[in-house]
């Protein structure tokens, strides 16, 4: 009785239905530079996804279950791209002397899944113009991760890859010598 009790918990595991959101938030970012003029940051940003959703599940031949974010993922991004640039000694504030323009291109996962197997891609996309004294920067940047595991997907590990996406592209940027050399 005990091991058929067991088998139906197994099984009824890899049944389990995954929530309509996600909850993100990505760790503080660990800028390694710092800024060497304090220079005033004004800081924008927009959402330009093709797709608002972040996860995409397949599951054998039916349609694709969509999950969404909790929270707005363009607003994360923004606001550990601030709390970045000030902790590195740039003053943000609402006219700086440098303007940037963060857009997020792409945030999202994709899961191809059976009943004993998932495989999920996850990628993210931003770009950054920056302007100062008539000159201009533009800079792409990308994080791109997969995980593989046995039985269904759980909202756990999704949660993590698209966590991880947001921190790789914050880090890129707080630690890109090249955006930092421009603002000064």
């Amino acid at each position: 009785m005990k091991k058929l009790l067991l088998a139906a918990a197994v099984l009824l595991g890899g049944c389990a239905s995954h929530p309509q959101s996600l909850i993100i938030a990505p760790t503080e970012p660990m800028p390694s530079v710092n800024a060497a003029s304090s220079a005033s940051v004004e800081l924008s940003s927009t959402d330009h996804r093709t797709d608002t959703f972040l996860v995409r599940i397949h599951d054998g031949d039916g349609p694709a279950q969509l999950i969404n974010a909790s929270s707005n993922p363009r607003a994360l991004l923004e606001s550990g791209l601030r709390d970045g640039l000030s902790r590195q000694g740039y003053a943000m504030s609402g006219h700086g002397t440098v303007r940037m323009a963060l857009t997020l291109e792409e945030l999202q996962v994709d899961v191809d899944q059976s009943a004993m197997r998932h495989i999920a891609n996850s990628r993210a996309t931003a770009t950054l113009v920056v302007e100062q004294d008539n000159r201009q920067l533009v800079k792409r940047y990308q994080a791109r991760g997969e995980v593989k595991g046995v039985l269904k997907v759980e909202s756990s590990v999704l949660e993590r890859e698209v966590n991880d996406r947001l921190n790789q592209l914050l880090n890129a940027m707080l630690n890109d010598p090249e955006l930092h050399q421009f603002i000064q």
